[in-house]
């Protein structure tokens, strides 16, 4: 009997051993800590420690611990203060890969209505902003009970609650930026193949943009309240995998909340309290493995002299010109990040006031595992003689003829044109060296010319377009390789005249 118990420990302890309590760094001997979130990079660590206010209630703080990668250890963690601080009670929900913005909860003013504590505050060269509240169409919440947690496209918001469409306790719904309007569509209900009869809280959207995590006290746990996770099927958010348990790597007796993990998917961070007694703390294990693979693409912005732009970047989907999020540079150093699924080519595209919008792109169509890309942006000053390259323009083979996928780029183009009613451009085509001179010539006028009557029938005037083709006669790299050839083969437009705005 004792054998057998001794085997049971063993197997037991094997089970557990990935599970690590963070040190008291992060961990407070007597407080508790709730709400981890790690940055896309792994680099920060943001959660929210409890504390008696005056008037005796509990409120939290921000905190930050920096994760020190190459000795795995974590820097004392801080206080945030200044605009992040509140004596009323403030905690991160989830921080944009660019981790220049943070979306929170709390109250700044005592007199803060309900419905303004969501709210995002974003990086600038003096510090963080004071957060601004974001509004939520029809939040028809039975319940001040609310967990919410925002995508990595930072335009996707998940959360928990009871509503009238609820199965039982509170159940998951998403909602999306509406750009036009600067608030958040109204909650949809994710369905009864990701909701039970029981609560399903803490939800945390993957860098992926698609497996979802969240925590749920139905049928088949191990503890009170356990983590499982889900994958969207397709762009609806009507589908998803049958959740999935994450076992005694994640999972134990008691409550284990608050899911989250980097990027890569080295970690994942949880709270985890025995019973209902006991303090809560922050955990770690190894990630479980990944459903679909996750691209890190980072880099810096900058203006022609090498000075960082605090731009906009909008990125999107090439097989259909989706827009799949935004991030923010930040205006300090210029660096930006932003998390995607593998599996696409994507685009990016940068902009700033002043400056002539630049777009970027790149493959992630065969990437099977964790990846990095870097990817710096240059910003062209707004002024006669400026050239901007059309990096995603796409043509059949040999021909003039424009694809589906360059329509979104075509469309920005537009744009600007018609924000600046003085602009005239001169859209240029470019050949590398294979085929004659007089075939390459011939064919980068007629791609020049087949933008030129996009931009018509998107009706910008014939007067304020021009166009030309140079064939190979002004190449920007060598054409002895094919990465040079590539670069060779572009459009690009240049300014006759603007306003300057």
């Amino acid at each position: 009997m004792l054998k057998i118990l001794l085997i049971s420990l063993t197997l037991a302890s094997a089970a557990f051993a990935q599970i690590e309590k963070l040190p008291t760094e992060v961990n407070d001997p007597v407080q508790s800590e709730v709400l981890p979130v790690i940055s896309a990079d792994g680099k920060w660590l943001y959660f929210a420690r409890a504390r008696t206010a005056l008037d005796g209630s509990t409120v939290v703080d921000i905190w930050q611990s920096r994760h020190i990668i190459v000795t795995d250890s974590f820097k004392q963690a801080h206080i945030f203060g200044g605009h992040l601080g509140s004596r009323f009670g403030i905690a991160v929900t989830s921080v944009a890969p660019d981790n220049n913005t943070l979306f929170v909860i709390g109250k700044l003013r005592r007199d803060q209505k309900p419905e303004d504590r969501v709210m995002v505050s974003h990086r600038t060269k003096d510090g963080w902003q004071i957060p601004q509240p974001i509004h939520i169409q029809n939040l028809n919440a039975k319940s001040n009970v609310i967990d919410f947690a925002f995508g990595p496209d930072e335009r996707t918001l998940i959360m928990s609650m009871k509503s009238d469409s609820s199965l039982g306790g509170r159940d998951l719904y998403v909602c999306f930026l509406d750009e036009a309007t600067n608030s958040w569509t109204s909650p949809e209900w994710l369905g009864d193949e990701i909701n039970s009869a029981n609560d399903e809280i803490t939800p945390y959207l993957a860098a992926d943009g698609k497996t979802l995590y969240f925590s749920s006290d139905r049928a088949g746990n191990f503890g009170e309240m356990d983590v499982w996770r889900s994958e969207r099927l397709d762009d609806s958010w009507k589908h998803w995998s049958k959740p999935e348990h994450l076992d005694k790597s994640i999972n134990r007796i008691g409550r284990t909340t608050y899911y989250t993990e980097d990027a890569e998917g080295a970690h994942a961070y949880f709270v985890w309290r025995a019973n209902a007694n006991d303090e809560t703390d922050i955990y770690r294990s190894v990630a479980p493995p990944r459903i679909t693979p996750v691209v890190l693409v980072n880099g810096a912005v900058h203006d022609e002299t090498g000075s960082p732009l605090g731009a906009v970047i909008r990125y999107e989907r090439l097989r259909d010109g989706k827009t799949m999020g935004i991030a923010y540079s930040d205006p300090s150093s210029g660096e930006y990040q932003i998390t995607l699924a593998a599996g696409e080519s994507y685009a990016l595209f940068a902009e700033d006031s002043g400056f002539l919008p630049t777009s970027e792109r790149f493959d992630a169509t065969n990437i099977k595992a964790f990846s990095t890309i870097k990817k710096d942006l240059t910003l062209v000053k707004i002024k006669e003689n400026a050239i901007v390259r059309l990096n995603n323009i796409f043509f059949e083979t040999d021909k003039s003829d424009l694809l589906a996928a360059s329509f979104a780029e075509l469309n920005r183009l537009a744009t600007i044109l018609q924000k600046d009613p003085a602009l005239r451009i001169s859209i240029e085509g470019h050949t590398d060296s294979t085929g004659s001179a007089e075939h390459n010539k011939k064919l980068s006028a007629a791609r020049a010319q087949s933008v030129v009557d996009y931009l018509i029938k998107a009706k910008i005037p014939s007067s304020r377009l021009e166009s030309d083709g140079f064939g190979s006669e002004k190449p920007v790299a060598p054409n002895e390789t094919e990465e040079g050839r590539a670069l060779n083969r572009r459009v690009e437009f240049r300014i006759l005249k603007s306003s300057g705005l």
